[in-house]
This record gives C-alpha cells, sequence and structure tokens, in this order.
C-alpha cells in the first residue's frame, strides 16, 4: 500500500507533461472557407465586448496581429495573439477571416483603458 499511492501519484503528473499547447478551434463551412475561430485567449477578469464592423489597417508584428474594426465614424482596435493559432491555419486565416474589407464579429477582452481589444474569439459575417 505504501507503494501504491506514489506511483498513482506520479502516474498522474506524468500525463499532465504529455499535453500539448492547445489552438484555437476553427470551425469550416462545406465550401471549405473558414467561418468561426475561438478559443484564441484563456480566461480573464477584465469585462469582455463584442464588435461588428469592416476590417481596416491591418499589422502582423512577431506573434500578434492588429486590426482596426470599424466604419467611417468609430474604429476600434484589435489585437490577436498568432501563438494559439494552429501553423497550418494562420495563412488561410489572413486569407479567409482578417481582411481588409471583410466583415467580422469580434469578441474579446477590453482590459486596459487604451480602447484595445484582445480578441478570444473571430466570426465571419
Amino acid at each position: 500500500m505504501k507503494k501504491l499511492l506514489p506511483l498513482i501519484f506520479a502516474l498522474l503528473t506524468v500525463s499532465t507533461f504529455g499535453q500539448d499547447q492547445g489552438f484555437a478551434g476553427a470551425t469550416y463551412a462545406e465550401n471549405g472557407k473558414l467561418l468561426t475561430l475561438t478559443d484564441l485567449q484563456g480566461l480573464s477578469d477584465c469585462p469582455t465586448k463584442n464588435v461588428v464592423g469592416k476590417v481596416k489597417k491591418i499589422k502582423i508584428k512577431d506573434n500578434m496581429a492588429a486590426f482596426c474594426l470599424g466604419d467611417r465614424d468609430e474604429n476600434i482596435n484589435i489585437e490577436v495573439k498568432l501563438d494559439r493559432i494552429a501553423p497550418r491555419e494562420r495563412r488561410v486565416v489572413f486569407l479567409q477571416m482578417i481582411r481588409d474589407r471583410y466583415t467580422l464579429r469580434v469578441a474579446g477582452y477590453a482590459c486596459d483603458g487604451s480602447g484595445v481589444i484582445s480578441a478570444f474569439s473571430l466570426y465571419r459575417q
């Protein structure tokens, strides 16, 4: 019995090391078009915001994509962390979702007072 308990504990801790990094979940239409990208961030205590608008001013630097979303009167800055997107899907995201004049619905966290929203879900409209 003294050897069984440490063995069980060791087996449970080893299984956590074998897990890989979770990537964002992508949903595709029947015709192969990318529709949604979810789970781009973990949970946060920051307030959430939902924004719908056309994509403008796309900038990509290292593992961060930044763009504006809105219309003529209002522009909201959006940030997307690219390290949560699988490498094979990054190209598809920029071809079919984050592209100039595409309409997106973004759900994200507004943590700081600067008005930048860190996206946790992207939905193509």
